[in-house]
C-alpha cells in the first residue's frame, strides 16, 4: 500500500517522540532534597539552683568547659546548712551509740531474771513481789531498746533532710555538653528562676526543615539523611563536609500558608564541627528501610527508580520559595 506524506510524517513524529521519552532520565522520586534547613544543638539547657534566693558561693567552670551529666558546676552559700548537717551526723552517731547501751541493759536485765526464776522456782529467798520487779526490768529495758531504734531512725531521716539541703544549694548540669554562658557569678545573688548557667549538648544536633505537602506522606522518622552545611556569601570549609543522622520528627499540622510541614532530624555533630545557627541543605533518603511503615498515614513508600539516583531538588521547601509565597499571600 503506498504510504501518503501525511502518514508519512506522523510515523516519523511518534519515532522522534519515542526516542525522546527512551532517552529522557526517569524521574528521581527516592531523594528529597531540603534547602535553608536550620542547625541547633539538640539541648541546650539554662541551669537554675534548686533554692529560690541565695548568693552564689563557689564558679567550679569557665565557657568552654565539658561537663557530665551530674557534675557541679557551682554553689550557693551553704556554710549554714553544711553546720546543720555535721550536727545531725552527730546526733546519729550518738543514737548508735544509745542502741548498744540498751541492748547491754537489755542483756544484764535477762540475766538478772534467769537467776530470779531459778530462785523462786527453788522458793530460795525470793519473793514473787522481787520476782515481778525483775520481770519489769526486762519490759523496760526491751522499751527503752525499742526508743533508742526509733530515735536512730529519726536521726538519719534528719541527716539525710540536711544532706538533701546541702545538695539543694549546689547547682549541677543536667547532661553532658559544654558551658556555653556563666550568668551569675561568684558573690552575686540569685532569684527564682533565673538560670545560672547554660550548658549545650554538643554531640547531636538538630536539623529543622520544611517538606512541600507532596512529600509529607512520605518522610517518616528513622529514615536517613544527609547535611550538608551552606553560608550565603562565604566559603567556609564546613561546607564540604556531610553529615548523616536519621529523621527524628514530621510535623501532623500543614501551614495553611506556605503548604508545608516541618520535620527534624538528629544527626552526629562529628569533630564538633556544626554549630548552632548554620543553615544547610538536608536529603532525606526515602529508600531507607528502617523508616517502617510509621507516620505514612496508609502511603506505601516511593518506589526506589536507581540506586545511583541524584536527589531531586523540591521547589517548595524551606527555602526562599516557599517563604516569599507566605508573604506573598
Amino acid at each position: 500500500m503506498r504510504r501518503t506524506p501525511y502518514i508519512t510524517g506522523l510515523l516519523a513524529s511518534i519515532l522522534v517522540g519515542a526516542a525522546s521519552i527512551a532517552d529522557e532520565p526517569e524521574h528521581q522520586s527516592d531523594v528529597v532534597l531540603l534547602k535553608k534547613c536550620s542547625i541547633a544543638y539538640d539541648r541546650a539547657t539554662p541551669v537554675a539552683s534548686n533554692s529560690n534566693v541565695g548568693l552564689i558561693q563557689e564558679c567550679l567552670v569557665q565557657p568552654g568547659d565539658r561537663v557530665k551529666a551530674g557534675q557541679v558546676l557551682g554553689r550557693l552559700f551553704n556554710k549554714d546548712v553544711l553546720a546543720e548537717m555535721e550536727v545531725r551526723a552527730t546526733a546519729l552517731e550518738s543514737s548508735e551509740i544509745a542502741i548498744h547501751q540498751r541492748e547491754a541493759t537489755l542483756e544484764v536485765a535477762r540475766a538478772k531474771l534467769r537467776r530470779a526464776e531459778a530462785l523462786f522456782s527453788r522458793r530460795i529467798a525470793l519473793s514473787a513481789q522481787d520476782f515481778q520487779i525483775q520481770q519489769l526490768e526486762v519490759k523496760n529495758a526491751e522499751l527503752e531498746l525499742k526508743a533508742a531504734i526509733q530515735g536512730q531512725r529519726i536521726a538519719e531521716r534528719q541527716l539525710q533532710q540536711s544532706k538533701a539541703l546541702v545538695a539543694a544549694r549546689e547547682i549541677t548540669s543536667p547532661h553532658d555538653g559544654v558551658v556555653v554562658e556563666i550568668y551569675k557569678n561568684t558573690g552575686q545573688a540569685i532569684t527564682t528562676g533565673n538560670p545560672i548557667f547554660k550548658v549545650v549538648k554538643v554531640d547531636r544536633m538538630r536539623v529543622t526543615g520544611y517538606l512541600d505537602v507532596s512529600d509529607a506522606w512520605h518522610v517518616r522518622p528513622k529514615q536517613t539523611v544527609r547535611v550538608m552545611p551552606e553560608h550565603e556569601g562565604v566559603d567556609l570549609p564546613i561546607e564540604r563536609e556531610v553529615f548523616e543522622g536519621q529523621i527524628t520528627f514530621v510535623d501532623i499540622e500543614i501551614d495553611p500558608k506556605t503548604r508545608t510541614c516541618r520535620v527534624f532530624a538528629e544527626v552526629e555533630n562529628r569533630g564538633d564541627l556544626l554549630r548552632s545557627g548554620l543553615d544547610c541543605r538536608m536529603e532525606i533518603d526515602l529508600r531507607n528501610p528502617s523508616g517502617g511503615t510509621g507516620g505514612g498515614h496508609g502511603l506505601g513508600p516511593r518506589a526506589a527508580v536507581d540506586t545511583e539516583a541524584q536527589p531531586r531538588s523540591v521547589p517548595r521547601t524551606s527555602g526562599e520559595g516557599l517563604a516569599q509565597e507566605g508573604r506573598e499571600r
